[in-house]
């Protein structure tokens, strides 16, 4: 018998509409407790962290784009604490009620991704660059799985959060496959999209107040989101969604852990998508 579902009605049909989904305090707040000093004592090598606070002077202060030291050399992936997050059970239902129930590929994803950004802006702005989507649009239409951005720190507004673009992975789900270069393209014909991309608008406090502007293609409403949140918070995505990096104009850094969980049954169309000419 399945495992009943912790979502709600409305949380799935908002999932469907917006392809995005806040779930509050979903993770145990020890299991995350733990997570998360894992990657301080990895960052103390460094000078990063030290007698229980940071001390961001300890290495040079990057510029954005840049976000300062790489997670994946500087922190890593593989540690049982961070690979622990996958195994709530919470998170473990939530992602089966998105997925249908559909068995999941836990052998090729590789465990979480570490997601760390310094400060490295005095100002905060919505990027017009960088705007991609992780995995193509199938030909059948269908949702190729969902991602998790775990909070295992408090992200706080214009703190390095991933932007999405609400609404987005319902458009151009028109029987083909699109990868993320093609689709960038094709949505730069629409006025929502000219405005994201424009470089005319990169300036400062006129691209920030593109966060939260309402829009739409055709009958498709669209926004522009900030994922933040406190420990043990956590967002799932549709990885059709348009999404970026953005600065960091905060003075702690971001650290979040993301994951993509796949249906078995949609890897033979994914690698079809993207080796489709």
């Amino acid at each position: 018998m399945p495992a009943p579902s912790i979502l709600t009605r409305e949380q799935l049909d908002e999932f469907e509409r917006r392809g995005v989904l806040p779930l509050r305090g979903l993770l145990a707040a020890d299991r995350v407790r733990r997570a998360r000093e894992y990657v301080q004592h990895r960052l103390a090598r460094f000078g990063l962290w030290k007698d229980g606070r940071w001390c961001l002077g300890a290495v040079p202060r990057p510029e954005w784009p840049a976000t300062g030291l790489g997670p994946s050399q500087a922190i890593g992936n593989e540690h049982p604490d961070v690979e622990g997050l996958l195994e709530e059970p919470a998170l473990l239902c939530a992602v089966a009620a998105l997925l249908g129930g559909c068995a999941l590929d836990r052998t090729r994803s590789g465990p979480p991704q570490i997601l760390f950004t310094l400060p490295n802006s005095d100002t905060w702005m919505v990027p017009a660059t960088n705007w991609h989507v992780d995995f193509p649009r199938l030909a059948t239409g269908r949702r190729p799985g969902v991602q998790l951005f775990a909070f295992l720190d408090t992200v706080e507004p214009r703190g390095g959060g991933t932007l999405v673009v609400a609404g987005s992975h319902r458009l151009l789900n028109d029987k083909r496959f699109v990868r993320s270069k093609a689709l960038r393209r094709l949505l730069g014909r629409e006025t929502f999209f000219r405005e994201l991309y424009s470089p005319e608008r990169a300036g400062g406090e006129d691209r920030a107040r593109l966060l939260g502007e309402a829009g739409a293609v055709g009958d498709v409403p669209l926004e522009v989101i900030e994922l933040t949140g406190a420990p043990g918070d956590a967002y799932f995505t549709d990885p059709r969604v348009l999404h970026t990096a953005a600065p960091n104009a905060t003075d702690r850094p971001r650290i979040m852990a993301t994951h993509r969980f796949v249906p078995v049954d949609v890897l033979p169309e994914l690698a079809r998508a993207f080796t489709s000419p």
